[in-house]
């Protein structure tokens, strides 16, 4: 045979066998390293009143992954669609007591324990893995501007520009690990972030 000719069948051997290990580790992603989950700042101490009426602090979530959503059950905008993927979640961790689910009222004024109670029935919330909170407007707003660094503003009272709500807020879920450090930011209306932020879960339970 030629030395060009098997030169030839050489190269195109390699790249075959190439091709073989790239097609192995995309139809395999479990063979491929995870990327590392970066560690944010600890979300600070807290002590809110959950719609049973119980008081819930840091303490109730130790050795709890949680993620945390920012809602209030007048809202007509983002807030049905971001209770429906935390309802979606809470049925793909369903048996997993390792993970909790949290959501904070951002209308703390009109969200009572009564009024969150209805909520999460509607929304088939299951009382022990997914809290609804509520508390004191000052203290709570502190926690999701300075500790979750999330964006809210009470806007009761004021002249409402189009497409203005009640409460401006994020919509963003907010993922924190055992230790109650958050982890990961997930955009709560899009439904890749969706799969991402189960992904990240499951990987945090790993560690």
């Amino acid at each position: 045979m030629p030395r060009s000719s098997s030169l030839s069948s050489f190269l195109w051997g390699g790249l075959a066998a190439l091709g073989a290990v790239i097609l192995i580790y995309l139809l395999i992603p479990s063979l491929t390293p995870e990327k590392p989950l970066r560690r944010y700042s600890a979300v600070p101490a807290f002590s809110l009143i959950e719609r049973s009426g119980k008081t819930i602090t840091n303490q109730d979530l130790e050795e709890k992954i949680w993620v945390a959503d920012f809602i209030f059950t007048t809202c007509p905008g983002p807030c049905p669609i971001l209770s429906a993927n935390m309802a979606h979640l809470q049925s793909k961790l369903a048996g997993d007591d390792r993970v909790q689910l949290v959501s904070f009222t951002v209308d703390p004024q009109d969200d009572t324990p009564s009024v969150l109670t209805a909520y999460a029935n509607r929304l088939g919330a299951d009382p022990k893995r997914w809290w609804f909170l509520t508390g004191p407007e000052k203290p709570l707003y502190d926690l999701i501007q300075n500790g979750f660094y999330q964006t809210v503003q009470d806007n009761h009272g004021k002249t409402l520009d189009p497409g203005q709500y009640l409460v401006t807020h994020s919509t963003y879920l907010v993922l924190v690990d055992a230790h109650g450090i958050m982890r990961g930011f997930f955009h709560g209306l899009d439904e890749e972030e969706q799969a991402n932020l189960l992904k990240a879960i499951r990987q945090l339970e790993k560690e």
